[in-house]
């Protein structure tokens, strides 16, 4: 999968908000609130761990369709 600069830049911001896509409040440099993030099962969220540019960004693509998440940031 290929990320334009744009959608890299969009999808830093949003890992540093604390606000997940689904609203409710988390922490800075997760990707995810506590409920989104253990709705995953391992094999997605573990891949969250991975820095930009090392599949991060195809971890998290996966991981937002696993919760039903399809737009993009």
């Amino acid at each position: 999968m290929s990320t334009s600069l744009e959608e890299t830049r969009a999808l830093l911001h949003e890992l540093l908000g604390r606000v997940c896509f689904c609203g409710a409040k988390k922490r800075a440099r997760q990707t995810f609130c506590r409920a989104c993030f253990f709705r995953l099962p391992k094999p997605l969220a573990t891949p969250l761990y991975h820095r930009f540019g090392q599949a991060y960004e195809e971890a998290y693509a996966e991981a937002r369709r696993f919760l039903g998440l399809e737009s993009e940031p």
